[in-house]
């Protein structure tokens, strides 16, 4: 257990270390995302006041309706499309298919055969 203990403390060394360097950012971002929220909130009502004004309050609340829905199921319908398309491989590289057995040529087996005499040869004389 001495290798898993030293691989944890290890681990917690780094996150202690890191966290007060990533404290800012994440907070910046946390914030960053809150305002963006609010900035959100407040176009939407206003343009929930502005077609109220002009259509009137029950046509306004449908139009606004319609609009947030299909805007969800656009969300929803590119993230499900996103997380689960496969990730893009390489083409698949196509090889030759080997010869058979018997139709290696012939000039290949005579190679063959020399490199392996050459190395017998050349190797009886330096045996350990």
């Amino acid at each position: 257990m001495g290798f898993v203990d030293d691989i944890v403390h290890s681990i917690g060394r780094y996150i202690r270390r890191d966290a007060r360097r990533l404290l800012l950012p994440i907070l910046l971002t946390l914030a960053g995302g809150l305002t963006a929220a609010a900035g959100v909130a407040f176009l939407t009502a206003w343009a929930y006041l502005t077609l109220s004004i002009a259509v009137g309050q029950g046509p306004a609340s449908l139009l606004m309706g319609l609009g947030l829905t299909i805007l969800a199921a656009v969300l929803l319908v590119f993230a499900r499309n996103r997380f689960t398309k496969r990730a893009l491989t390489d083409p698949p590289v196509f090889q030759p298919a080997a010869p058979a057995a018997g139709e290696t040529g012939l000039a290949s087996q005579i190679a063959f055969t020399a490199a392996f005499v050459l190395a017998r040869s050349l190797g009886e004389g330096r045996r350990d």
